[in-house]
């Protein structure tokens, strides 16, 4: 099999597992990272500012066999994320809508203290990483903590960011927080073509910010907004509005629509925002919601 530029570090590795060897010589320490093996060899390519000639060459070069075992003992641990170092790791304990409790609060910090974690860091997700883990403490952090690894990263639904909505703030509108948690319930892991990201807000401040993820949510004294195909990053793009005063069951229904849809249209690394760039805001809203009024 001649490996080509538009095939994933993902198809690759699992064609042929030596090519592991070529990623790791060539300093992308691809193995087991759910972002990276996503990623295209062109981008991956383009990611570590190494020729795209120069890889694929070598990748094709090699013959077909297993990676070393010095190699496997490098891959990525399930749930963890590799640090600036290439060396450490951090875990992102999911904490669904960033509301928690002091035990398990204090649990992150005791596991931290007994791994000898560089940090915690409060994530945008609304979450605590832990932060610089050695590669054998990854796994034994999980089991301490009592929690199946997080997904911090890769193509699936990542966090779904909530504001206090109706539940604790004085100016929210809608129930963000009860939506929220059920859209977490519903979806987080879920994996799709690309990273997806949700948020809801109470009140049309957004703390949230909705506008700019995959799927956001502003309550306002009418029911919800549902915008789509927002994200913040190099290429940013606020979200289109499909829908206004939906009920929360309407939300859930509409939400249900949309990812279905673009689970089966989108492709691999291509977020919503740019699907619905690549087709058009009217034919998306005929297709993936049956009509193409707003």
């Amino acid at each position: 099999m001649k490996i080509t530029r538009d095939m994933t570090v993902g198809e690759v590795l699992s064609a042929n597992p030596k090519t592991a060897d070529v990623f790791r010589s060539m300093g992308m320490h691809c193995l087991g990272c759910p972002s990276a093996t996503g990623e295209s060899i062109a981008g991956a390519a383009r990611t570590h500012g190494l020729s795209e000639d120069e890889i694929l060459q070598k990748l094709n070069a090699v013959e077909v066999g297993e990676m070393s075992e010095s190699t496997k003992a490098l891959a990525q641990p399930k749930g963890a994320v590799l640090q600036r170092d290439k060396v450490t790791y951090a875990i992102v304990p999911h904490m669904p809508g960033g509301i928690t409790n002091s035990e398990t609060l204090r649990k992150i910090a005791d596991i931290a203290d007994k791994y000898n974690a560089a940090a915690l860091k409060c994530t945008s997700a609304q979450r605590i990483a832990i932060v610089g883990l050695k590669h054998e403490d990854v796994d034994k952090a999980w089991d301490d903590l009592q929690m199946d690894p997080a997904h911090a990263v890769g193509l699936c639904v990542r966090s779904v960011k909530i504001c206090p909505g109706t539940t604790f703030c004085k100016r929210g509108q809608q129930d963000a927080v009860g939506l929220g948690l059920e859209l977490d319930k519903k979806y987080h892991g879920l994996e799709l073509p690309s990273k997806f990201k949700m948020a809801v807000s109470g009140c049309q401040n957004s703390c949230s910010e909705p506008a700019v993820r995959d799927i956001g949510i502003m309550g306002t004294p009418k029911g919800y907004v549902v915008m789509v195909g927002g994200n913040a990053g190099f290429k940013p793009r606020l979200g289109d509005k499909i829908a206004t005063q939906l009920e929360p069951n309407q939300v859930m229904g509409l939400v249900d629509q949309i990812i279905n849809w673009y689970k089966q249209n989108g492709k691999r690394n291509e977020r919503i925002g740019e699907l619905i760039d690549r087709i058009g805001l009217e034919k998306f809203k005929q297709e993936a919601l049956g009509s193409a009024q707003a």
